[in-house]
C-alpha cells in the first residue's frame, strides 16, 4: 500500500514581516514543510531559501528547525529573494546526506528586471552551478512535474487559463546569443502536497505564473480539490479586477484557506481576506500552519 500523508506541518522560516519575538524578516521566502505519513514516517522539505543565509539560518534555529535533517530543497525559481540563502541550506545538509536540489533548467539563467524606475541588472540566483556541485549536490532541473515525496510534487512549468503576461513586464533575461529579451518566467512553479481526505495544499514562491495557474495546475496533476493555497502571490500591480477573478478562480478550486505574503501586495491581501473572511491569514516569519488529515 502507498503512504498517505495524514498531516502536514508548515513552517515560514522566511517572509517579509516578523510575526514572533527573535526572528527575523527579509524581502524573501522559505517554507518548511513536514509531512507525516500514515505508517508513522515523514519527510522533510524547504520550498525556497529566503535572501540571505544569516537570515534563514537564524529563524531555523530558533525555530527548531534542522536544515542538516532535509531531504530535498525544491526552488520555485531563480530569483535572489528565494534563492539567496540556498548555498548555506546546501552547506548544512552536506554534512550528512548528499543535497538534492529540484528546480527548472533556468536556474542559472541571467534574470534582470529594467523598469522606467528601476534598474536591477542581477535578480538571479547569487551562485554558480560550480558552487553547489563543489558540496556534491545532485541538480535535479526539469520542466515537468517531478514526485519528490509520497504525494507531493514539484509542480513543473504552469500552464494555465488566466493571462498574468502583463504583471511580466520588465523581467529580462540574455540568451547565448547575448540577445537580451523578455523574460517571461517560465521557471516559475509552486510545490502541492496532498493530505489525505482534506485535499492539496499549494504553495508558491512569488507567483509571476498567477497564483490561481498553479492552483489549477496542481488541482489537474491530482485529479483533487485545492484546499488552501499559500506564499508570495506578486499581486502587488494586479487590477482589481483581476485580483477578484484569482479569487473567484481559487473558490471555484475548493480553496476555504489562503494565506498570502511576501510579494502579494497590501491591496490584493486587502482584497482577498474581504473575499475569503476567516479563511484568510497573513504569513510572517515564525507562522505555523497545521493541516490534518479528514476521514
Amino acid at each position: 500500500m502507498p503512504r498517505r500523508i495524514t498531516g502536514l506541518i508548515v513552517t515560514m522560516l522566511v517572509e517579509n514581516y516578523a510575526g514572533i519575538r527573535g526572528l527575523l524578516a527579509e524581502h524573501g521566502l522559505s517554507v518548511h514543510l513536514d509531512l507525516k505519513f500514515d505508517d508513522g514516517s515523514s519527510a522533510s522539505i524547504l520550498f525556497d531559501t529566503g535572501q540571505t543565509g544569516e537570515t534563514l539560518k537564524h529563524n531555523a534555529e530558533r525555530l527548531g528547525v534542522d536544515l542538516g535533517g532535509i531531504d530535498v530543497i525544491v526552488l520555485s525559481h531563480r530569483h535572489y529573494d528565494h534563492t539567496g540563502g540556498l548555498l548555506h541550506a546546501a552547506e548544512q545538509m552536506a554534512g550528512r546526506k548528499r543535497p538534492i536540489i529540484v528546480g527548472h533548467p533556468w536556474l542559472f539563467k541571467p534574470a534582470l528586471y529594467v523598469g522606467e524606475n528601476r534598474v536591477s541588472l542581477d535578480i538571479g540566483i547569487p551562485y554558480s552551478r560550480g558552487d553547489l556541485e563543489r558540496l556534491n549536490a545532485k541538480l535535479l532541473l526539469t520542466r515537468a512535474p517531478l514526485k519528490v515525496a509520497p504525494d507531493t510534487f514539484y509542480l513543473g512549468e504552469i500552464k494555465g487559463d488566466m493571462d498574468v503576461s502583463q504583471y511580466r513586464r520588465g523581467f529580462y533575461t540574455i540568451l547565448e546569443t547575448g540577445e537580451v529579451v523578455p523574460d517571461d518566467i517560465p521557471d516559475d512553479t509552486g510545490i502541492a502536497v496532498r493530505v489525505e481526505g482534506l485535499g492539496v495544499i499549494v504553495v508558491g514562491g512569488c507567483s509571476h505564473s498567477g497564483i490561481a495557474n498553479i492552483a489549477s495546475h496542481a488541482s489537474r496533476l491530482f485529479n483533487d480539490n485545492v484546499y488552501a493555497v499559500l506564499g508570495g502571490f506578486h499581486m502587488h500591480s494586479y487590477k482589481e479586477e483581476d485580483i477578484r477573478e484569482t479569487a473567484e478562480k481559487l473558490k471555484e478550486l475548493g480553496v476555504e484557506k489562503i494565506y498570502p505574503g511576501h510579494c502579494t501586495g497590501f491591496k490584493a491581501e486587502k482584497m482577498l481576506s474581504e473575499e475569503f473572511g476567516e479563511g484568510f491569514e497573513k504569513l510572517y516569519s515564525g507562522m505555523r500552519i497545521v493541516f490534518k488529515a479528514r476521514s
